[in-house]
């Protein structure tokens, strides 16, 4: 039984959201791992290791503040993209574009 497009499409981008959370939760604990000790202790918890507040940030962690807000962009990018194909497909369902 074959899939329809659409359905495959919808998988791809649920893929899209999965994947790039798993990349950037790889990425930042590859971070954290080479920071020292007692940069390791200022961060938040496990898996988002959110940085201290920016007027508290010490010199040590501004390279991984930068990193930690380039893949949140990543993220909410992979995200818009998986909502703005989520509603082209809704759209096109609705329509009665045959599948």
């Amino acid at each position: 039984m074959p899939i329809s497009p659409n359905r495959a499409l919808f998988a791809v981008f649920v893929m899209l959201i999965v994947f790039s959370t798993i990349w950037r939760r790889n990425r930042l604990r590859r971070a954290v791992r080479n920071l020292p000790t007692r940069m390791q202790r200022l961060l938040g918890p496990e898996p988002q290791f959110q940085p201290p507040p920016d007027d508290a940030l010490p010199d040590g962690l501004r390279a991984y503040a930068a990193l930690h807000r380039r893949t949140r962009w990543v993220i909410y990018l992979c995200r818009a993209a998986a909502a703005f194909f989520a509603a082209l497909i809704l759209f096109l369902a609705l329509k009665g574009t045959p599948s």
